[in-house]
């Protein structure tokens, strides 16, 4: 009994920051204002990390929600993907998509040299700015072995980026792909970094224009750009083990991480059951069995944020200095000038 008493602090501090987040992102959402509330945890995090002292009663649930409960939240993700509707509705964004990452490596390669930022810096802000923002990063930073500052920087970087780009990209859509609202979403899907920015950025569309197929565009160019974490975790994966000489051939959990098979596993499950559940009854249960383990992913990744902000010392970001803030700059201006080249050689 006192040993399970010893854990609730960190329980409840985590819980806490996370319940309050989820609060303020709706209470900001109702004035308009689209701030995700796994930024908020980081924000939270940082204050209380930063400005009280965090003991050691809290770490034990701290360094959990860091490694096990994150690695989980990110497998619970595939349950959002049908591999049904990215064959349907995807096919035209792959392409792009694949383009958009090999762009962004380079010119990340290129900035982290120029620049002296580090090579897990850039790995980093080239996840986060190609494949999913936030999550792209945290599930990198558990490969790599960065550190917490680092993230820190990285996912604050992202997030900047992103939230400008939710700002103006829906007018730039409108604007270049006025007589084409396919092309409109998957520019969305496409340019934006995290999965709740372009949500943000397509209702953004959908309510200035009235595209409900930019909206679905969007939001499916984007489920499918999520998928390249199944390729590109095991990738990086395999890379870092190389250069750091490490026996990754004796060891299948560094080159292929067992929440990415996760990942597959409910992607699959996800695929069959709306291909096989049918009765009126259990397609009711069925989706709300979907939207119930989306929401334990959201709130399972919300305690790694809060757990990350604890844990990041904001005297150690400032003494990285502004360059990693120009790589993140370039990364996400490569992005979305790729992708509208790209969109508008096709239009």
């Amino acid at each position: 009994m006192k040993k399970i008493l010893s854990k609730l602090p960190g329980i409840l501090l985590i819980t806490t920051i996370v319940i309050i987040s989820m609060i303020v992102s709706k209470m900001l959402l109702l004035q308009e204002i689209i701030i995700s509330s796994a930024f908020i945890s980081i924000l939270i995090g940082l204050f209380v990390g930063n400005f009280f002292k965090i003991e050691n009663k809290f770490q034990w649930f701290i360094e959990l929600s860091l490694k096990k409960l994150l690695r989980i939240g990110i497998a619970f993700l595939g349950i959002g993907l049908s591999i049904n509707e990215l064959i349907n509705y995807g096919y035209q964004s792959i392409f792009l998509i694949s383009i958009n990452i090999i762009i962004v490596f380079i010119i990340v390669y290129y900035i982290c040299k120029l620049f002296n930022v580090t090579k897990k810096f850039g790995y980093l802000i080239t996840m986060g700015s190609s494949i999913c923002g936030v999550t792209a990063v945290i599930a990198t930073s558990s490969i790599i072995k960065s550190s917490k500052d680092e993230t820190g920087y990285a996912v604050g970087v992202v997030t900047l980026f992103g939230m400008i780009a939710v700002l103006f990209y829906p007018y730039l859509a409108n604007h270049f792909f006025t007589n084409n609202q396919e092309f409109a979403g998957i520019f969305l899907g496409t340019s934006i970094h995290d999965t709740a920015q372009v949500s943000a950025a397509a209702l953004i569309y959908y309510e200035n224009y009235e595209s409900e197929i930019a909206l679905n565009s969007a939001m499916t160019t984007k489920l499918l750009r999520n998928s390249y974490l199944l390729i590109l975790i095991p990738l990086i994966s395999y890379i870092y083990n190389v250069k750091n000489h490490s026996n990754f051939q004796n060891s299948i959990k560094n080159f292929f991480p067992f929440f990415v098979f996760g990942f597959i596993t409910l992607s699959i499950i996800r695929t069959l059951g709306d291909e096989f559940i049918t009765d009126t009854t259990n397609i009711f249960l069925w989706e709300h069995l979907i939207i119930y383990t989306k929401l334990i992913s959201k709130i399972l990744i919300l305690f790694a944020m809060a757990a990350l902000g604890l844990q990041t010392n904001v005297k150690n970001i400032f003494k990285l200095g502004f360059k990693p803030l120009l790589a993140g700059f370039f990364a996400s201006i490569s992005v979305g000038l790729s992708s509208l080249i790209f969109l508008k050689l096709l239009s």
